[in-house]
């Protein structure tokens, strides 16, 4: 199971590198095998991130990637869309 992250509303971005590096960790401990005391979801442990990101900045995105790859067995996937109608 993943836990997928943006979405087509509300407003986010990374804003440097160490950002990308904080928020790797942040869904490490809280979604995946870390530990942390607010665990959203319990003893629950997802599989991976998905990234469906269409708003804002594409800027370091892919070191959020790069750093949760670090992390043995997680998986990543990512919805890609186009914004002109069919």
């Amino acid at each position: 199971m993943l836990l997928s992250i943006g979405g087509g509303i509300g407003s986010y971005s990374l804003a440097s590198i160490e950002d990308a590096k904080d928020v790797s960790t942040y869904l490490w401990n809280n979604f995946l095998s870390g530990r942390s005391s607010s665990r959203p979801f319990g003893d629950a442990v997802l599989d991976g991130i998905d990234f469906d990101i269409e708003l804002g900045s594409t800027r370091y995105w892919q070191y959020l990637a790069q750093f949760l790859k670090e992390y043995n067995g997680v998986y990543l996937s990512a919805a890609p869309q186009c914004p002109i109608p069919d």
